[in-house]
């Protein structure tokens, strides 16, 4: 069955800003991996191995969290655009199941920022009562 001309065109119109989104997500991805490759040449033997552990791990950390949702960004761009060619009901399922991937993979990852932000809130509360 074809798909209805209304949801194609909406989808013709969000495929660009898809695109550039999980584009947007792999460069920033890419850059945060140089930067932690860069300060990690630069920085050896220059500060406790601790410090340069953490320091990779906190870009490469946030490398991944731009890749993920880039990844299911770049599936469901390529869903959309097999989809206007082919304007089968069964790729216009397929495009909503890459959207609904990264919608409830964007949930989760608001749910651990969110998460994060109450045990630095908690912590920090403690260490303020604590020290008085």
């Amino acid at each position: 069955a074809p798909a209805p001309p209304g949801v194609l065109e909406h989808l013709r119109c969000t495929r660009p800003w898809v695109k550039f989104c999980s584009l947007t997500g792999f460069i920033i991805s890419g850059f945060l991996v140089l930067i932690a490759v860069l300060a990690l040449s630069g920085i050896l033997g220059k500060f406790p191995p601790q410090s340069i552990i953490l320091f990779v791990a906190f870009h490469l950390i946030l490398a991944t969290l731009f890749i993920l949702p880039s990844l299911n960004l770049s599936r469901y761009e390529k869903s959309i655009t097999r989809l206007l060619i082919t304007r089968n009901t069964d790729d216009l399922e397929h495009a909503i199941a890459h959207q609904r991937s990264f919608w409830k993979q964007m949930g989760i990852m608001i749910l651990l920022l969110l998460l994060i932000y109450l045990i630095t809130i908690v912590l920090f509360s403690l260490t303020l009562l604590t020290s008085r």
